[in-house]
């Protein structure tokens, strides 16, 4: 466990939470499973600790994880008065940046912060650091924290977590994924969580505009390297021509890393001022490796970063010739 002192920061934590009287819990931009599943279950908690928890989200949740219990319940950092929380709770983040600006500041502002994470590239930013670079998700962490503290669980904080789990395990099919994971979902399955509408909401639920996107993004495929390397885009124009949402990207790149042959997939999105990378692989390529290069990070198999211009040409160039070079090694 990549951490000062699991026990000691975890004093810490109960410490934290015992004396604050207002907590704030956020996580990272552009949400997906692990993020909001982590996020759902720590205020599930703090609720049932009755503590006064705001819960912060800076974006637009996807879909697909609108089933979850307490989704409703967040405000955007536009709604928030409290110039500064008793402890601010972080959450699958491996740096404060990726909290998004506005969030970052009341993040800064807060008497007492803390960082729950998985990431091999976090960097520790909260005075009290509680990280396991070899959990597949946030929301395994939680669980281990949860059972340390002797806090229980209940039915809406089990599904939270298991969403957590099965989409940052890519549904238990990657290989971050340990004997101690199936045993966490085996604990959760216990509480008689809705196995099938979980499933069924985050693995079978496409919208016809996700699902055009998708095919309009396949018609820019290209291959490198004797087609071990996949590369698709995503336009601000094909958002708008398919009424496709931000978020209704996500998945393309696990889509095209499934093609026979490809070892490592990217996915270049274009936004008004940037260009965002996704990467994805199955054996052998280092995708947080790659993706620190280009202002990110993640994990091995799968990373993203971000180019500070909107040259889609020019980050294919890039991304591709940082690719090369691993494949060479």
């Amino acid at each position: 466990m990549k951490t000062n002192d699991f026990q000691t920061e975890l004093s810490n934590l109960q410490i934290a939470i015992d004396s604050a009287k207002s907590i704030a819990i956020a996580s990272h931009l552009s949400p997906d499973g692990d993020n909001l599943g982590s996020i759902n279950a720590m205020y599930g908690m703090l609720t049932n600790l009755e503590k006064d928890t705001t819960f912060i989200l800076n974006d637009e949740v996807p879909q697909s994880f609108k089933f979850l219990p307490f989704i409703d319940e967040f405000k955007s950092p536009d709604e928030i008065k409290e110039k500064s929380f008793d402890l601010f709770i972080a959450l699958d983040c491996g740096d404060m940046n990726r909290l998004g600006d506005q969030v970052k500041k009341i993040f800064l502002s807060s008497k007492n912060t803390v960082n729950i994470d998985h990431h091999n590239t976090n960097d520790f930013f909260a005075d009290i650091n509680i990280v396991d670079v070899e959990a597949t998700a946030t929301c395994e962490v939680l669980f281990d924290v949860f059972k340390n503290l002797k806090l229980y669980l209940d039915k809406k904080i089990a599904t939270s977590l298991y969403t957590g789990i099965s989409t940052d395990t890519g549904s238990f099919k990657y290989d971050s994924v340990r004997p101690k994971t199936f045993e966490i979902a085996a604990e959760l399955l216990k509480f008689k969580i809705n196995f099938n509408e979980i499933n069924t909401c985050i693995y079978q639920t496409r919208s016809k505009e996700k699902t055009d996107l998708l095919v309009r993004s396949l018609n820019s495929i290209k291959y490198f390297n004797d087609d071990k390397i996949a590369l698709v885009k995503v336009t601000i124009d094909d958002l708008k021509k398919t009424g496709a949402k931000k978020m209704d990207s996500d998945g393309i790149v696990e889509f095209v890393r499934d093609i026979e042959g490809v070892e490592v997939a990217v996915l270049l999105k274009e936004k008004e001022n940037a260009v965002r990378l996704s990467m994805r692989s199955k054996s052998f390529i280092n995708c947080s490796k790659v993706a620190s290069k280009f202002n990110g990070g993640g994990h091995i198999r799968a990373a993203g970063g971000t180019f500070h211009h909107n040259d889609l040409d020019k980050a294919e160039k890039d991304v591709i010739s940082a690719l090369m070079e691993e494949f060479d090694q």
